[in-house]
């Protein structure tokens, strides 16, 4: 057999099977929930309970006529859920859409207080260099920060619904240099209504990080109130990152 045939199948055969070649889908669904089970943490989440915090904050599936979703519970807690987005570049999925609501604030008079830095509901995105904690990453963090600090993501964009902080240009947040906090909705007439956002997340990211060239690593959904010792409950579906493509 002539192999000059034989040269365009093999050609298919490693458009279809290499990953740098295969088609990429035009959105991520981060939170499937389709096939998650009611009062159970969301398959592919993970629960992280941070430092000097002792109970978590709930997070469950949830059913109502119009589908799943991730309901949220905080009773002076401040845990939160995670899912590995390994190494995502926003430049291929710029666009974070998603639907939220809040059914009661927690109880803080000025958002951007260190005591009152509690929200009802967050969505962070964890930004840090490629490769995880190899030397040369280690070095443009810092050597202290990543030895002795844990080695913190080098950027969180923390989207928030406030109650008293009016929707502006985002703030570092007062509990740490490394995130920006960003407030979507500021209405409390708006209670437990759901709520569509939209959002470039190259904007925001070149925005507070020009210099830097960062990947997605990690979002996160949090409802926090260990700071006030108050209560929050919310919930938060169907977020999903959208290729150039769709836009």
């Amino acid at each position: 057999m002539n192999n000059t045939f034989l040269w365009p199948v093999a050609f298919l055969l490693i458009i279809t099977i290499n990953p740098v070649y295969a088609a990429l889908p035009d959105t991520l669904l981060v939170t499937d929930l389709s096939r998650d089970a009611v009062n159970e943490l969301p398959k592919g989440w993970e629960q992280i309970l941070p430092p000097k915090q002792h109970s978590l904050t709930s997070y469950t599936v949830e059913y109502t006529g119009t589908g799943p979703y991730i309901h949220t519970v905080s009773n002076s807690t401040g845990s939160w859920i995670e899912k590995k987005l390994n190494d995502l570049d926003v430049k291929t999925y710029p666009i974070m859409e998603w639907e939220w609501m809040v059914n009661s604030f927690p109880q803080v008079e000025w958002e951007r207080d260190r005591k009152n830095d509690d929200f009802a509901i967050r969505v962070e995105l964890v930004f840090d260099y490629k490769g995880g904690k190899n030397p040369l990453n280690m070095i443009k963090k810092g050597l202290i920060t990543s030895l002795f600090r844990h080695y913190p993501p080098e950027l969180v964009i923390s989207y928030v619904w406030s109650e008293h902080v009016p929707v502006e240009e985002g703030y570092a947040s007062p509990t740490t240099d490394r995130m920006i906090v960003i407030p979507i909705e500021s209405d409390a007439t708006t209670v437990r209504r759901w709520m569509h956002e939209k959002r470039d997340i190259r904007v925001d990211l070149k925005k507070y990080k020009p210099e830097e060239n960062l990947v997605l690593k990690k979002i996160r959904i949090r409802t926090d109130t260990e700071n006030s010792g108050t209560t929050a409950d919310s919930g938060v579906r169907n977020i999903r990152l959208i290729s150039e493509n769709r836009r």
